[in-house]
């Protein structure tokens, strides 16, 4: 895939993101106590990777910007009734984006 069409799958990824983490979680979805954290660290890397792919060479500014939106999905979720701002969260995100950006870094260097 081209750069172009990774953004376009980037941006819809990014989309899907905000709308999970902003609607009820349906009854019976956990299966164990840290499924949460493991969603957050799993959707963070797939967007951390599409990012990369995306915009080679700009892995700072990917790493603030995508720091940034869990900090800001982690507000939004504070302010439903149904979910709440977490901060350990925010760190499944981190932790996601930096094994998204090593991951990257192994992938270009064996390239």
């Amino acid at each position: 895939m081209t750069p172009a069409v990774l953004r376009l799958v980037f941006w819809a990824a990014l989309v899907a993101v905000l709308v999970l983490s902003l609607a009820p979680v349906p009854a019976g979805h956990m299966m164990f106590s840290w499924q949460d954290k493991l969603e957050h660290v799993l959707a963070f890397f797939a967007l951390g990777v599409l990012a990369r792919l995306g915009w080679p060479g700009r892995t700072a500014m990917l790493v603030i910007g995508l720091l940034a939106y869990g900090g800001l999905i982690e507000v939004a979720q504070s302010f439903t009734t149904y979910r709440m701002g977490d901060a350990a969260d925010w760190l499944a995100d981190a932790l996601g984006i930096g094994l998204a950006m090593l991951f990257g870094a192994w992938r270009w260097r064996r390239a």
